[in-house]
């Protein structure tokens, strides 16, 4: 009953045309490390932030009140890692492109003057499109890993601010914290953490 409760809200969310509709696409720098445990529970050590880059285009639209919005959207994420183990001399990195679909909600706080901020909240629902591990001089597919190659679910919460700099278009900045649901396979751990920097335009398309 409160799965059919919430997708009647959001189509009614996305159907009416009381409240303001934006599309909106953006782009930016994602900084990510991993959190891994093998089978016998043994962690990676000395795994370091990578960066990489994202993009993302799609829906906002307001729900239920004035101050919140829903957001309906479409992105494709790269995150990576690098590390190595001195004792046995071995390098590693990863380096992998997500595609997905996101959900997300954001709540105005305040303005100041024209500037208005917002504190945001969303998931992500993604499947791997490229992916490879460098171990030494080894370069490793990630296609059918199962660590890797499954669907991705990540949780995001941060800021934006917005300014508008037409009656039609805006722009805004935004940072997302996010950190991914196990997608270990067996006994293994694995977990993507990442800080998300973006920049993107709103374009208002509610009917005047």
């Amino acid at each position: 009953m409160k799965k059919i409760t919430l997708v009647l809200l959001l189509l009614l969310a996305v159907t009416s045309s009381t409240t303001a509709q934006q599309l909106f696409i953006e782009a930016g720098k994602t900084l990510s490390t991993f959190a891994y445990k093998n089978s016998q529970g043994s962690s990676l050590e000395n795994l370091q932030a990578s960066t990489h880059s994202f993009m993302a285009i799609g829906y906002r639209k307001g729900f239920l009140t004035k101050k919140l919005s829903l957001s309906l959207g479409a992105n494709y994420t790269g995150y990576g890692a690098i590390g190595s183990d001195t004792m046995l001399g071995n390098f590693m990195e990863w380096d992998v492109n997500y595609a997905g679909l996101t959900v997300g909600f954001d709540y105005k706080l305040f303005a100041i003057k024209k500037a208005t901020f917002y504190i945001k909240v969303g998931t992500s629902y993604a499947i791997l499109v490229q992916g490879v591990q460098t171990h030494n001089n080894n370069v490793i597919d990630l296609k059918n890993k199962e660590d890797f190659d499954t669907i991705l679910f990540t949780n995001q919460v941060g800021t934006a601010v917005s300014y508008p700099v037409s009656e039609s278009l805006s722009v805004y900045a935004e940072y997302l914290y996010g950190e991914s649901i196990d997608t270990g396979s067996g006994l293994s751990k694995l977990i993507i953490r990442s800080n998300n920097l973006g920049f993107g335009l709103l374009f208002d398309i509610s009917k005047k």
